[in-house]
């Protein structure tokens, strides 16, 4: 049902993102950030996932630290294409003359469907994230007076059967503030990234991706952000793993 709403609406979805990106800005700045981060991954059982993120992000045509975290989360898969997760991120903001700590949870979920004869795998997530015990930004990427942010991604990735290391992917990402509304634009941000993935031996890879993000603000500002990031899987098979059903002899 949800596969077949988005191919509905995918048109739809084109245009509005084709005219975010034709849009011309009054005034806007102009950045170069870098983003350096590990991940780490393991199942605990087929249907429950542990992750773990951190991240450090430098912006200023990347000469000063903005911003890093630690972040954990658990996925929940109760069917093969969908996903629910439940993250927790600390961070610390560059604030200037200090760093701010930031707490914030994410409620997300995801739509998997893999198409195997054409080689891509495409997902679909939307986000709703909570920050407290913040003054100012939630993270670089939100206007500064939102609080709670709901986000629609989508995104594709491409495996070819000669070449299985390297898998190119594409995505697609809207930030709409809930409380309070941005009252510059309908939409808080967008992000487009275009990247690939370098599959590499024994449960370990690389991202490598270009980002442009788009916030609208009172001075709107365009980034072009660099981000390199290595995953690494802890375990070949989930911790926990179901009983085998028995036969009755």
């Amino acid at each position: 049902i949800f596969f077949y709403y988005f191919k509905i609406n995918m048109g739809r979805f084109l245009l509005f993102s084709l005219a975010i990106f034709s849009s011309i800005s009054m005034a806007q700045v102009h950045d170069a950030n870098l983003w350096t981060s590990v991940g780490l991954s393991g199942d605990l059982t087929d249907k429950f996932t542990l992750n773990y993120e951190t991240q450090t992000r430098f912006y200023k045509n990347a000469t000063t630290l903005d911003a890093y975290y630690n972040e954990l989360g658990v996925d929940y898969s109760p069917l093969k294409p969908l996903t629910f997760s439940i993250d927790y991120r600390y961070s610390r903001k560059n604030k200037e003359s200090y760093f701010e700590g930031i707490h914030r949870f994410c409620f997300s979920t995801t739509f998997t469907q893999k198409f195997d004869d054409l080689g891509l795998t495409f997902k679909a997530r939307v986000r709703y994230q909570i920050p407290f015990n913040r003054l100012g930004v939630v993270n670089d990427n939100v206007y500064p007076d939102s609080k709670n942010v709901l986000r629609f991604k989508i995104g594709v990735k491409y495996r070819t059967v000669n070449l299985k290391w390297l898998q190119p992917f594409t995505s697609f990402e809207i930030y709409k503030g809930v409380k309070p509304v941005n009252q510059y634009n309908a939409i808080d941000s967008y992000r487009f990234i275009v990247g690939f993935t370098l599959d590499l031996p024994k449960r370990h890879s690389i991202d490598i991706y270009y980002m442009l993000e788009k916030e609208y603000r009172s001075v709107q500002q365009l980034n072009h952000i660099y981000v390199i990031q290595y995953n690494y899987v802890l375990f070949k098979d989930p911790i926990f793993k179901e009983p085998a059903p028995t036969t009755a002899e």
